[in-house]
């Protein structure tokens, strides 16, 4: 409570002034228009929010924060700020301190580009294990951007001065405005059309020159992303300068940081590759001569063996032991059926001998009760009256059982 008695001086009431203003208010956002934006020798900067029913004095101090400066905040451009209020004591001065200021539009850019960024990066569209390897020497790059910036001239110089083998075919497109992102992703599509039935492109590059963030926003458009992602053929983006970065660097098979270094990475330098092909073609020549020698040597040694020297003796060798090998399998062809044969033989008699008709033709005979298919062996098997049937070798008999005497 503030004694109502109390007279102040005009220091301490610009103090009290301050010290209530910042305890009541916390850091806080703050939307308006910048105006009369002065850059002090300092490098302080110092202006004026407003909108349209009021004007709110503001700074910000360059030591506290030259790592937030916006190069887009010029005066008419609706900002951001985020400080706190207090009184400029000498002059009691209400006042705005601010520590972040950043356009309106570039932070909404930067808020749609972090969440077209999380929402890919969850699809997976910028895995690793999914991205292309780039060929290490490409007969057949295409490259979209606009045919009339400094980027193609200076990929198609880099080219030909490091692989002036390869074959450049431009796809054309705007690269910024509200027509790019839709000319981009049809020179895509014509890139791909092209590779299939024309000419197979080893690698495509897609990029454009350095520029603001609105510039460059073509290149974080989803569809295009989703287009880099289908390619098949390996994509190397180069989008801006090193610190740019955009959605299609991400999805891209590789990102370089600018078109140059794009041209650079896409194909090797011949005076690095000419050293390396007349190294390996020496290697090849003494492992090519090694292996010569070394057959030489072989075939001289079996021209001066036995067989060259004296051919006919070893074709006779060779004739005499066919003989001895037909000789020996044909005794051993022999000795096998001849044990097959007594084999037969042994397995003929014992069928003979078990051939139930022999004692038959010895003037024995078999005899049956009547209706019965087995021999009688004992008496017992009959009774007195019973008809029986004998069996002789020639002919059967049949009798009535007079009387039995069990043995």
């Amino acid at each position: 409570m503030i004694d109502a008695q109390h007279v102040f001086t005009v220091s301490e009431l610009n103090r009290s002034a301050r010290e209530l203003l910042e305890s009541r208010f916390a850091e806080v956002w703050v939307k308006g228009e910048v105006a009369d934006l002065k850059r002090a020798p300092s490098g302080h900067l110092y202006f004026t929010l407003k909108d349209e029913d009021g004007e709110l004095s503001a700074v910000r101090f360059r030591g506290r924060s030259a790592l937030f400066a916006d190069p887009a905040v010029e005066s008419g451009t609706v900002v951001l700020a985020f400080g706190k209020l207090t009184v400029y004591e000498p002059r009691g001065r209400y006042q705005f301190v601010a520590t972040l200021v950043q356009s309106v539009s570039a932070g909404a850019l930067r808020l749609a580009f972090e969440r077209l960024k999380q929402k890919l990066e969850d699809e997976g569209l910028f895995a690793n294990d999914r991205k292309i390897p780039i060929p290490e020497c490409p007969e057949r790059i295409g490259v979209i951007t606009s045919p009339s910036g400094a980027a193609i001239r200076d990929v198609v110089s880099i080219l030909e001065r490091r692989w002036p083998t390869v074959t450049v075919f431009v796809f054309p497109s705007s690269v910024q405005g509200d027509a790019a992102p839709g000319e981009l992703c049809a020179a895509v599509e014509r890139a791909v059309r092209f590779s299939a039935a024309v000419a197979p492109l080893d690698v495509l590059i897609l990029g454009r020159g350095g520029g603001s963030a609105e510039d460059l926003a073509a290149f974080s458009d989803e569809h295009l992303a989703r287009a880099v992602f289908g390619c098949p053929i390996p994509v190397l983006s180069a989008v801006g300068h090193e610190t740019d970065f955009s959605i299609v660097d991400f999805v891209a098979d590789r990102r370089a940081p600018t078109p140059s270094a794009a041209a650079e990475l896409a194909v090797p330098n011949r005076f690095d590759v000419v050293p390396r092909l007349d190294t390996t073609a020496a290697r090849m020549t003494r492992a090519v001569t090694t292996a010569l020698r070394a057959r030489r040597t072989s075939l001289r040694s079996l021209l001066r063996g036995y067989l060259f020297r004296v051919p006919q003796r070893r074709i006779e060798t060779l004739a005499q032991r066919l003989d001895l090998q037909i000789g020996a399998a044909t005794r051993g062809i022999a000795n096998a059926w001849s044990v097959r044969r007594r084999t037969a033989r042994r397995a003929e008699e014992i069928l003979r001998l078990s051939d139930p008709s022999l004692p038959l033709r010895r003037g024995y005979s078999l005899t049956f009760a009547a209706g019965s298919s087995r021999p009688l062996r004992d008496a017992s098997g009959v009774s007195a009256g019973d008809r029986i049937e004998t069996r002789l070798d020639s002919g059967r008999l049949t009798s009535r059982i007079e009387e039995v005497n069990p043995g």
